[in-house]
């Protein structure tokens, strides 16, 4: 459902940028670049407020060292709700792109219940994991025939896949790993030796969340001396990353067998292979110790982690649904100062209009994030965003790749106007995009609250990350076509017939689209139009038209 805005914001600028015009004096003795520090430089010094204490740093996920069903209820509620939340954003008849996320409400709503439910039970539910050709099949097949059969618990047990390879889902199996690791109760890491740094860095996470116990299969491979000097050293890697040392233990799945010699009375010699035992006692011993004394905290401690690691998913789906709807307002917004920059005359206009424009853009965004911005803070953030890309060269820097590109055409290269409306337009949407960032890097608010104060040292980090990304030749180029298209529709200027605006850049440098594709992405999608390229880059996966650069009409959030 769309709804008409009024600008106050955009509004009130232009009537400011044309009160300021006698600025232009300025220009012709400072310079261009010289009026762009100076005002920025004055704008900078306004907002010291914006210099308070930044957010602290979300502290990684641990888990407390007692768990009771309260904790878990009150984990269970908070992510419910952020599904609330999330299924009240997605119930728009008129944007299909959340037709999909539709049915995923409904999977966390369920999710809910089954762990409510869940963290009563009494199976206890064991996960194996470790680097291919570790034992892990084997070692599952011998613990349900040797162990869980005659035991009195219900014990279930499952195969993680291979760490450290590849798959066909595009996902890494740590990741794929980890998520079986989360709706289990004991985790058993399997090496045949001492631990690499990445096998010792994957356990080490999995220890802060996981009851863990590191198992050095094959032991049998090595001499008797040498086994355990292999276990002293593992236990000594992981101290302080496992409870204890007793967590640290040898076993042989499927030992080698050992040849046998013999000596015959007629002074023959008869060998042969004589198979061996398995022996995982040390493992069954320490196993039963564990659930012996602490059965029911792994339940409710595997319970708190699916509901925290629920409540982390909602909030990222949340944050996505929001993006879908920021894209579009950042769009419009950077051919809204595209337009602008080519129109006016003066440079301190240009400055004051574009000021002016990323305020708006700001409350807008502030109004999807559930953040409310008044006009002076706007401006300020806007003015700080200014401030930090001058600091870090990014003006300098885009000025010069669009000026690059727009060489080979004579005509819009002597048109000033077109590098200053291009360059606006390029630097709107990095501010923009680097906003939905940083609200992303910060816990969703469920109301419309009064915005906090920026965190100056990471929005400089998001930007200078934001330009990187937005700084690849083929996506400049993608991007310096539309908006000459653009811009050539709303200011027609003479040129020859049948060649559009973005077919006079240098062909070396234009980004080539393969038959029957009009969309430029990371990697060529028949079904993205030119309009929605720049959305893609950006990785959002997500195709939105961009509204026409006189458009008023917003979505509703």
């Amino acid at each position: 459902m769309t709804e008409k805005r009024d600008y106050p914001f955009l509004v009130g600028g232009v009537v400011l940028a044309g009160l300021i015009g006698l600025m232009d004096i300025l220009s012709h003795t400072l310079g261009e670049w010289g009026i762009y520090a100076l005002l920025l430089a004055i704008a900078g010094g306004t907002f010291l407020w914006l210099r308070q204490e930044p957010a602290p740093r979300k502290r990684a996920f641990q888990l407390p060292q007692t768990v009771d069903p309260g904790i878990i209820r009150r984990a269970l509620a908070d992510a419910e709700k952020f599904i609330t939340q999330l299924g009240a954003e997605v119930e728009d008849p008129q944007d299909l792109n959340l037709e999909p996320i539709k049915p995923q409400v409904n999977v966390f709503q369920s999710q809910v219940s089954q762990i409510a439910t869940d963290m009563n039970r009494e199976e206890i539910r064991l996960v194996v994991m470790g680097a291919s050709g570790s034992g892990k099949t084997t070692l599952i097949q011998l613990m349900q025939s040797d162990w869980a059969a005659t035991s009195s618990r219900q014990l279930s047990f499952q195969e993680a896949p291979g760490l450290f390879t590849a798959t066909d889902h595009g996902l890494s199996v740590e990741a794929l790993a980890r998520q079986q690791a989360i709706a289990a109760d004991i985790v058993l890491f399997l090496v045949t030796g001492d631990m690499t740094e990445p096998e010792f860095q994957t356990l080490k996470r999995l220890a802060t969340t996981k009851r863990t116990l590191l198992v050095f299969n094959k032991q049998d491979h090595y001499l008797p001396d040498q086994r355990q000097l292999v276990l002293n050293q593992l236990q000594r890697r992981v101290q302080g990353s496992l409870r204890t040392a007793a967590d640290v233990v040898a076993i042989a799945a499927a030992p080698n067998p050992i040849k046998v010699r013999q000596h015959q009375s007629d002074s023959s010699i008869q060998e042969w292979l004589e198979p061996q035992k398995p022996d995982i006692s040390a493992l069954t011993g320490r196993l039963e110790q564990i659930l012996q004394q602490e059965s029911q905290q792994l339940v409710l401690a595997s319970s708190f982690t699916r509901a925290m690691a629920l409540g982390v998913e909602v909030k990222t789906v949340l944050n996505d649904v929001r993006r879908t709807r920021a894209l579009p307002v950042v769009e419009q917004f950077q051919w809204v100062a595209a337009g602008t920059a080519f129109a006016s005359p003066l440079p301190a206009m240009d400055l004051v209009a574009t000021v002016a424009i990323n305020a708006q853009m700001i409350h807008d965004l502030g109004a999807i994030y559930r953040q409310k911005f008044s006009l002076p803070q706007a401006q300020k953030v806007a003015a700080t965003l200014g401030s930090v890309m001058l600091k870090l060269g990014l003006v300098e820097l885009s000025t010069q790749a669009i000026a690059g590109l727009l060489k080979s055409n004579a005509i819009t290269y002597l048109a000033g106007g077109c590098i200053q409306g291009i360059s606006a337009a390029y630097l709107t949407r990095v501010a923009g995009l680097s906003l939905i960032e940083y609200f992303h890097s910060q816990e969703p608010n469920l109301t419309l609250s009064e915005a906090s104060p920026l965190a100056i040292e990471r929005l400089t980090q998001i930007l200078h990350r934001v330009f990187q990304q937005n700084q690849q030749l083929a996506f400049l180029q993608l991007f310096v076509n539309q908006a000459m298209d653009r811009v050539s529709a709303a200011f027609p200027q003479p040129q020859l017939a049948g060649v559009s605006a973005s077919s006079l850049l240098t062909p070396s440098t234009s980004a080539t689209l393969p038959s029957g594709s009009s969309c430029l992405t990371s990697e060529f999608d028949p079904l993205v139009t030119p309009e929605t390229a720049v959305s893609n880059h950006n990785g959002t996966g997500i195709c939105l038209k961009v509204p026409a650069l006189d458009k008023t009409q917003l979505p509703s959030i």
